[in-house]
């Protein structure tokens, strides 16, 4: 990684992946008991399939030459903020591999190769059926069904028109909801839910493309305060027939879930516009009747939850907030609710059940939010049994029948380390991939140090502090600030991220003090730790980086007339408002991709936060920086990329207009076919070298 004086360099810190980051992806346990991941090849962003028998690890299936990414495939991967190529997922079901490469299907069935489904080209959202011989999937705005064996397909919707698709999750649901799903196939193979999503009253919004072919993308984006998608439910037969048509529930303003129940019913969950209320609803698909499971309100607003997973014995697991903190709680058919866990620590998913479904298997935050473990507990009542050990993160998959499961652990000082376990603890564990020289002591590079700091109110945060390893007595260094800030992200945890943080671990190395600090707002410690950004942005988020900054000017030997603070997105947001509203503190800042007016930001975030203009003007008043502008003391530098669908280039072109207005100079730096999400080499080295330089420059900090 490093040149052999042992020094990072430029062309380290744009390295994907990032070291340590060779190790297991998307893990899953196979039909057969096997352990199925995808590898990504040495020194490359490649993945191939792989399986596990328990001893030996064998290559399945080699990433085809899949060409370049369609349009929609390219959205999708800025959906999902996914980096790599070759084989990007998988599905196995009935002996049959069905895996994605490109923008094009593949499939393996008994004795064959690995061979392109042709008959799905240009389709999203395959789903294999458990059968292993049929695909449903989304083409040209309507779901069809392929059957493998003779390449018969039956188109199950009909009526997509520009702006009406079937079978598609919208932007708002793939964005902000975590719902990339547009239809769901019952248990019994018998029925398909699809959504039926129109916009045609939405507004078209240009996306121009500017380099050596001009064209331009045309998006319909729900912007603050104006009108979302239209979606409602269609069911019709798997077999093909007559649609079923079901509106959301009166107050309801998204679809966020669905799952078909084992009887035959469609579970979906719908919550309202200000995401304060929401509603779990059955669905008979025979009938068409709807009946209410379960609702729930909060304030000041909802996190939503997983999907409801139900038991073989009745009932089902859900996850609730009400008591504070995210927690396990066990369902009844009749919409009662009783709680399984309890404590000032988080359960962030369920990872599954028993095969007797006397145990759920929970992955559950634990040190004040720095840790992520893995614990099973007794739907019967009872204290939780951790299953894994050792500070870290511990992000696991768990087997079908509970009895298993793969640990990926990671902490500081260590790359994720993947071992197979079972649930009793009775079995010695198997090593799955261990890196053995990508350490932080042979890679060279020194953890960070985890601190806790007091917010401006006094509540502890948790943070992280790099040190330039030549730091000497009696002198002072620069601070850069490395942001986030927002709501709903964690940046600070006990983990290797933090260690291979390779732009932090470079301004270290260059004689710059680094500081990341989840402020008031941040993820991963309950809702009193989340609710004082409520309708606020841009308030108490600065309130706590400027009291970092004062707390390490205090503790470190660091000169307080030489602070510089970076961040991207919700990041770039606070690194403008920092130099606006804190040009005391902040000399310099480089803000990526910011938002500068959330009025023109989408729907479903925003709105969760701050409500709309209408009814919190003030509000987004004083979140809004081009009205700023004139307070600019300090140096500034933005990135965007133009092609941007997500935080628009218009963004930043305000902003710019608003300072040129007031003779203000800033440097702007323009990517012109980039997105949200810098992927070309070239260009994550351009921004990598603008970034230290701008801060060499601006900080004083010699060559």
């Amino acid at each position: 990684m490093a040149t052999p004086s042992g020094r990072l360099t430029i062309s380290d810190l744009i390295r994907f992946p990032r070291p340590g980051g060779l190790g297991p992806q998307q893990i899953s346990f196979l039909e057969d008991g096997q352990v199925a991941y995808l590898l990504p090849r040495e020194n490359s962003t490649t993945l191939d399939l792989w399986r596990h028998d328990g001893q030996v690890a064998r290559c399945w299936a080699l990433a085809p030459e899949a060409g370049s990414y369609s349009l929609e495939e390219e959205l999708h991967r800025e959906r999902l903020r996914f980096a790599w190529d070759g084989i990007t997922s998988y599905q196995t079901a009935g002996g049959t591999l069905l895996a994605f490469a490109g923008s094009g299907a593949w499939v393996q069935t008994a004795g064959e190769e690995l061979r392109r489904l042709t008959e799905t080209d240009g389709a999203s959202g395959h789903l294999l059926l458990k059968d292993g011989q049929q695909i449903v999937f989304c083409r040209a705005g309507e779901v069809h069904l392929l059957r493998l064996s003779d390449g018969q397909l039956t188109t199950l919707t009909a009526g997509a028109q520009e702006g009406v698709s079937h079978g598609v999750a919208e932007f708002a649901a793939q964005e902000e909801l975590g719902r990339q799903e547009g239809f769901w196939v019952s248990p019994d193979l018998k029925w398909l839910a699809f959504t039926e999503v129109d916009e045609r009253h939405i507004p078209l919004f240009p996306i121009v493309h500017q380099g050596d072919s001009v064209f331009t993308e045309w998006h319909r984006y729900p912007f603050v305060g104006a009108k979302n998608a239209k979606v409602r439910l269609g069911i019709v037969p798997l077999a093909g027939g007559r649609v079923r048509w079901q509106e959301l529930p009166a107050g309801s303003e998204y679809l966020a879930r669905a799952v078909w129940t084992p009887h035959g019913e469609l579970a979906f969950l719908v919550i309202d516009r200000p995401q304060r209320q929401m509603a779990w609803h059955l669905l008979d698909p025979e009938s068409g009747a709807v009946r209410l499971l379960f609702e729930e309100s909060g304030l000041p607003w909802l996190n939503l939850p997983q999907a409801l997973t139900f038991l073989p014995q009745g009932g089902f697991l859900t996850t609730s907030e009400r008591s504070g903190f995210r927690h396990l709680y066990l369902g009844q058919m009749d919409g009662s609710l009783r709680q399984l866990t309890d404590g000032p620590w988080m359960v962030t998913a369920l990872a599954g059940i028993s095969q007797d479904g006397d145990q759920a298997f929970i992955s559950h935050s634990a040190d004040g939010g720095l840790d992520l473990q893995l614990s099973a507990v007794s739907l019967s009542g009872g204290e939780r049994r951790q299953l894994t050990k050792g500070p870290g993160r511990h992000h696991c998959a768990l087997s079908p029948d509970g009895r298993r499961f793969v640990d990926s652990h990671d902490d500081p000082s260590h790359p994720p380390i993947v071992h197979l376990h079972a649930t009793s603890a009775t079995t010695a564990a198997t090593v799955l991939h261990h890196d053995r020289l990508a350490d932080a002591a042979s890679l060279n590079l020194t953890p960070p140090q985890l601190v806790s700091i007091p917010a401006a109110d006094g509540r502890p945060l948790w943070a992280t502090l790099y040190r330039p390893p030549t730091a000497r007595a009696g002198s002072l260094y620069p601070l850069v600030v490395a942001a986030y800030s927002g709501p709903h992200a964690q940046m600070v945890s006990r983990s290797w991220d933090l260690t291979a943080n390779l732009m932090s671990q470079y301004l270290a190395q260059e004689g710059f003090f680094v500081l990341t600090v989840d402020g008031r707002g941040s993820f991963g410690r309950g809702v009193a730790h989340e609710a004082p950004i409520d309708r606020a942005f841009g308030t108490v988020e600065l309130e706590d980086q400027v009291a970092a900054v004062r707390w390490a000017c205090a503790n470190e030997p660091i000169d307080p007339a030489r602070v510089g603070i970076h961040g991207w997105s919700y990041g770039g947001f606070i690194t403008l408002t920092a130099l606006l509203k804190a040009p005391d503190v902040f000399r310099a800042g480089v803000a990526g991709a910011p938002v500068t007016d959330f009025r023109h930001y989408d729907t479903a975030y925003t709105e969760r936060y701050m409500g709309t203009d209408l009814d919190n003007h003030g509000g987004y008043e004083a979140a809004a920086l081009p009205p700023l502008a004139d307070r600019l003391e300090g140096e500034l530098m933005i990135i965007h990329g133009m092609v941007d669908e997500n935080v628009h280039f218009r963004h930043t072109a305000r902003m710019q207009d608003a300072l040129i207005a007031v003779g203000k100079g800033v440097e702007l730096v323009i990517l012109p076919a980039s997105r949200h999400s810098v992927r070309r080499p070239e260009l994550r080295r351009l921004v990598a070298e603008k970034t230290v330089s701008f801060f060499r420059r601006t900080l004083s900090v010699p060559r």
